[in-house]
């Protein structure tokens, strides 16, 4: 892979790291190496890397943020391509107002940016309709794509337009309307989320701030922040709570290896301090079994389970 990749690559722009660990680019600090991990420098480093893809028939991964995702202990095979790090080029990073009108303003943000830092950016603003992002680890891109959602909002009600690379390595403008948004999920036609146009409303900043407040102390107070972890599990059954059937059969604070479901909200799971993937994914599977046994509920993954 690494002679290959990199005789293939001229004049890139970006970064490239070979046999890196993945633990180092998870929230849930756990996963062996990729084979390699690329952060483009801009547009075109990522139609080369696709163009090296689509030519070698190797394996793609996009990566956002790592948050929702567990890797395998034997990490990824193929090409990881990250738009979220400090690696990676500005464009994917970069928020531009794109028009506004007397209540809205439309704001171009790149896949790439942290969900933190494009909510401050808008709190300044006095732009409303992200308040429920606050506390969502991630980036934009990865947000899109899952269409994350709290406090019963979702991306999907915010957004206008993502720019998508598509399967023939065009990038274009998909309108929201050709997007299908559904519970923690988005069917996008593309390889690749690298940016969208966010519909806002024009509002008061000091009203922001407090309805922000509000999110992160409800968050702090029932979900384990000091802990790493890639959120919640499995996704809530219609008209359930995944934690309360979790808790339901017993399994609060139940430890494999150095991973446990969190005594604080039982639909995350904490890694303690050197956790592997193999002791996650036996509490996946422990959580999954005793809760269809006692409740005939078949709890499904939110978290996106990588690699091997």
């Amino acid at each position: 892979m690494q002679d290959s990749l990199s005789s293939f690559i001229k004049e890139f722009k970006g970064v490239i790291l070979f046999d890196e660990p993945m633990s180092r680019h998870t929230s849930f600090r756990i996963g062996g190496p990729s084979e390699a991990i690329v952060f483009p420098g801009n547009e075109d480093d990522l139609l080369k890397i696709f163009s090296f893809i689509r030519r070698k028939k190797v394996p793609l991964f996009m990566l956002g943020e790592g948050t929702n995702i567990l890797v395998g202990d034997r990490g990824i095979r193929g090409v990881v391509v990250s738009l979220s790090s400090k690696f990676a080029g500005n464009c994917f990073k970069s928020i531009v107002t794109v028009k506004e009108d007397a209540r809205s303003v439309y704001l171009y943000a790149g896949a790439g940016i942290a969900l933190a830092k494009l909510l401050r950016y808008t709190t300044e603003k006095g732009l409303s309709g992200l308040e429920f992002t606050a506390g969502i680890p991630g980036s934009l891109g990865g947000a899109v794509i899952m269409n994350a959602g709290s406090y019963g909002k979702e991306m999907g009600e915010v957004i206008d337009s993502v720019r998508i690379l598509d399967h023939n390595a065009k990038i274009k403008e998909l309108p929201a309307e050709d997007i299908s948004f559904h519970y923690r999920y988005a069917r996008i036609p593309a390889v690749a989320v690298l940016g969208a146009v966010l519909r806002l409303t024009k509002g008061d900043t000091e009203k922001i701030r407090n309805t922000i407040k509000e999110n992160l102390i409800r968050k702090k107070n029932t979900q384990p922040l000091d802990k790493p972890s890639a959120g919640s599990v499995f996704k809530n059954p219609t008209g359930m709570r995944a934690w309360q059937l979790i808790d339901s059969v017993g399994l609060r604070g139940t430890c494999m290896g150095n991973a446990s479901v969190s005594e604080r909200h039982p639909n995350f799971i904490v890694n303690n301090g050197g956790a592997k993937a193999r002791d996650v994914l036996s509490l996946i599977r422990q959580i999954g079994q005793k809760v269809e046994n006692k409740t005939g509920v078949t709890l499904e993954l939110e978290v996106k389970i990588i690699g091997t």
